[in-house]
């Protein structure tokens, strides 16, 4: 496929193809603007191509000036774009090709250093929900791509949480019902408890994040804000800095297969009365929830019921 300067392309803009020419300004900074949201949102979809350099009104190839050191820019940012894609993604199912621009007089001679940009997304092999480092979802529309927000980001993220609560549960679906059932009990929940929400603070201890981005999200989208932390000393600097609702923690980490509870007790003793839930991959049980904890599961709609039942007896005490 030739792309030659001040001429249009054969093909035409579709859910799978999107055409943007850069005015002005850095091309590294625009395309690293909103790469991901755009490999995003091609994931979300069937795969596709954006070509940065043809414009898209009438498809005409303007390209982008690329020196060689732009050029690795522009890689080392799409490339950090793209590692905090969640869940993540194999390195080859987004790549980067630069296609040389050409001459309009000489088909065969390359404008110098002119180039059209193609982030090129395969369709993923495990089809779901992807997000942006920054949370966000986004879904291909035939005009570019469109953000998910509210009701609609709402039942994505809860598809994806049915999903896991199945697995969790091994397929259990005549114990937790199906998704819709899932959608009306926590959504009708968060509705009688949205005062006590909006503006709550959840502090979450898990040193891979990445495993509950889906929750976390569903969290920020009912109002709740939710900081991070990777480990029981991180966790503790945070406490008295930020003062949350509801601590909600993993147990074994790395090695360390008790390391949520010794942070349990470690608050206790301190007198941090900050309630704890313990959110865990796989649950054991024949053992009770742990002493001084308010519950522990790893079922995801019990932790939204449990989280919603903290908030509502700590913010209307507090209130």
């Amino acid at each position: 496929m030739d792309f030659i300067l001040g001429q249009p392309v054969e093909f035409e803009e579709s859910l799978t193809c999107e055409f943007k020419e850069v005015k002005g300004g850095s091309p590294v900074q625009t395309i690293g603007k909103s790469v991901d949201e755009y490999a995003v949102a091609f994931l979300n979809a069937r795969g596709g191509s954006i070509y940065w350099g043809i414009r898209d009104s009438d498809r005409v190839v303007v390209g982008l000036e690329l020196p060689d050191s732009k050029r690795d820019e522009l890689r080392q940012v799409v490339g950090q774009k793209v590692a905090a894609i969640a869940p993540p993604i194999p390195p080859d199912v987004i790549t980067l090709p630069f296609h040389p621009v050409l001459s309009a007089d000489a088909h065969d001679t390359q404008a110098t250093d002119l180039f059209v940009v193609e982030v090129s997304v395969q369709a993923p092999e495990q089809p779901g929900l992807y997000l942006t480092g920054g949370g966000e979802a986004y879904r291909k529309t035939l005009g570019g791509k469109k953000k998910l927000s509210g009701s609609e980001l709402i039942a994505s993220l809860f598809t994806q949480l049915h999903q896991k609560q199945l697995s969790a549960t091994k397929g259990a679906a005549d114990m937790w019902g199906p998704l819709a059932d899932f959608m009306t009990s926590v959504t009708r929940r968060a509705e009688l408890v949205s005062p006590f929400l909006k503006g709550s603070r959840i502090l979450w201890v898990d040193d891979i994040p990445g495993h509950t981005i889906y929750e976390r999200t569903a969290f920020s989208a009912l109002g709740i804000g939710v900081d991070i932390a990777l480990s029981s000393e991180e966790a503790s600097f945070m406490i008295d800095r930020l003062r949350p609702d509801l601590i909600i923690s993993d147990i074994r980490r790395g090695a360390k297969p008790r390391a949520g509870l010794e942070f349990l007790e470690q608050t206790r003793s301190h007198h941090i009365s900050t309630p704890i839930i313990f959110y865990v991959g796989e649950l054991d049980t024949r053992n009770p929830k742990p002493e001084g904890s308010f519950g522990i599961t790893n079922v995801p709609s019990e932790l939204f019921h449990l989280t919603f039942d903290v908030l509502e007896r700590v913010r209307s005490h507090s209130g």
